[in-house]
């Protein structure tokens, strides 16, 4: 980050602070975790210019993720050192970075088909952008918005 008065640590918003929730989905015949974000977190300068336009696509992009587009969804590779994990009986999530620290930490409902899908391939696409409900999602994907990570996912029933 540039252009401060003073030297200052970086702040890296906690989860609180980003007040994210996550939707199990399809996207592209693939299983998808949406990451829906009410509300943007930008960083500012001194100035007050925008430094970081959306500090949840900025993580993402800066630990492996890329951005989606309708031409060239999505590669098979898993990016390296990201890991989820879903315990089916109380429906918690975690999607963890390649430094260990979260991206998510809350619930997802999930259906029967999409678990299995999961199941068969041990992973899943983690979509993010400015989606603030299920109702973005398709428009911020269309609009080319939204970033992805593929990650291994455990499932504990």
């Amino acid at each position: 980050m540039s252009n401060h008065d003073t030297p200052l640590p970086p702040h890296v918003p906690g989860i609180a602070e980003m007040q994210l929730r996550a939707a199990s989905g399809h996207f592209a015949d693939e299983a998808a975790i949406f990451i829906l974000q009410p509300h943007t977190l930008q960083v500012r300068d001194a100035q007050d210019q925008v430094e970081i336009p959306d500090a949840v696509e900025y993580l993402v992009r800066r630990t492996g993720g890329q951005q989606l587009t309708m031409t060239s969804l999505f590669t098979p590779q898993r990016a390296p050192g990201w890991s989820a994990e879903l315990r089916l009986p109380d429906e918690a999530l975690v999607i963890r970075f390649p430094d260990t620290s979260y991206l998510y930490d809350g619930s997802m409902p999930s259906q029967s088909t999409w678990q299995r899908a999961v199941a068969a391939t041990g992973d899943v696409v983690v979509i993010t952008g400015p989606m603030a409900d299920v109702d973005c999602i398709d428009p911020a994907i269309h609009a080319g918005l939204t970033s992805y990570v593929r990650v291994p996912l455990s499932i504990e029933r």
